[in-house]
């Protein structure tokens, strides 16, 4: 939960909390008491659990909500997802929907989903503060990383075809952890699964790396993609609708199609098309965020006292 100052700048005084209980629940209602004794002007709710659970709970006359999906649950593949999944938690959403203010997404395709439910919703880019320079040398052998949860979203048997088309001697390496029978199968075929790290290591990992390799099956706009590119790391990401609207490469949707980067960027260096990396890199910036965010907040504020009907969003 965020709690937003009411001056001038709607960015300028932000206080965030964590609220603690036991379990779930105890966490949900810990959320509505910390807004009960904060009155903020503003409740930004993060991920689809806390999104739920606080439009859920915390009441109508409350102050006004924001949303940030982080990813919808829905846009799983219905055939990998466990049976009912995709359409309760799309249902869970719709449930929802008139309780939120605005939704605050981090790709345009995450605002397209978002209004085709009825939310009022805008695009604010995601960012990050972390910055690693490269510090990899050429007599290395390449390495080529990937950072997330090994499961189902982040799609490792993906990775793993896209490897057995790469024709270049590599090391891959795996920064994070997950389901152990898919962790198994990673190392067999040669990558290394090096468990979750604290973010300096991870940050160390991307400076030495070669290539960024995200091969997601579906996505909002991850927080690694943008720590790859702030470390300098050229990316080559498997085109989903979430990435392809923001404006990285349309045209890697096969592991083949994704090994025949790979095998360039390690080559060269560079991507096939950089220019796109560097429009990507230049759109997600904290000045970017900040300027974004303040006047979607304005809006929600203005929207919330002026007690209209919340159609017309920020551009």
């Amino acid at each position: 939960m965020e709690r937003l100052g009411c001056d001038a700048s709607p960015a300028a005084d932000f206080t965030v909390r964590h609220p603690s209980g036991r379990g779930r629940l105890g966490v949900a209602w810990a959320l509505r008491r910390a807004v009960a004794a904060a009155q903020p002007a503003i409740v930004h709710l993060h991920s689809p659990w806390a999104g739920f659970i606080g439009r859920l709970l915390l009441p109508r006359s409350g102050p006004p909500i924001a949303y940030t999906p982080h990813c919808f649950a829905f846009e799983r593949d219905p055939a990998t997802a466990p049976p009912g999944l995709v359409h309760v938690t799309r249902r869970a959403e719709q449930i929802v929907a008139d309780r939120t203010g605005l939704a605050v997404c981090v790709s345009p395709r995450e605002a397209d989903l978002a209004a085709a439910m009825g939310l009022p919703a805008v695009h604010v880019p995601n960012t990050t503060r972390v910055r690693a320079p490269r510090m990899r040398t050429s007599e290395a052998t390449p390495t080529v990383v990937t950072v997330g949860r090994i499961g189902a979203q982040k799609d490792p048997h993906f990775l793993l075809r896209a490897k057995t088309f790469v024709n270049i001697d590599a090391e891959w390496t795996w920064i994070g952890g997950g389901d152990p029978a898919l962790e198994s199968e990673l190392r067999a075929a040669g990558v290394t699964v090096t468990g979750w790290l604290p973010p300096e290591q991870v940050a160390e990992h991307l400076a030495a790396a070669d290539v960024y390799l995200h091969t997601a099956a579906w996505e909002s706009c991850p927080l690694a993609l943008l720590e790859a590119v702030a470390a300098g790391l050229p990316i080559v990401a498997r085109s989903i609708p979430a990435l392809d609207s923001l404006g990285l490469d349309p045209d890697l949707h096969t592991p083949e199609q994704v090994a025949v980067e790979l095998e360039l960027v390690l080559h060269t260096g560079q991507p096939s098309r950089p220019r796109l990396q560097e429009a990507f890199a230049a759109q997600h910036t904290p000045q970017a965020q900040a300027a974004a965010l303040t006047q979607a907040y304005e809006w929600l504020i203005g929207s919330s006292i002026r007690h209209t009907s919340r159609t017309q969003v920020p551009v």
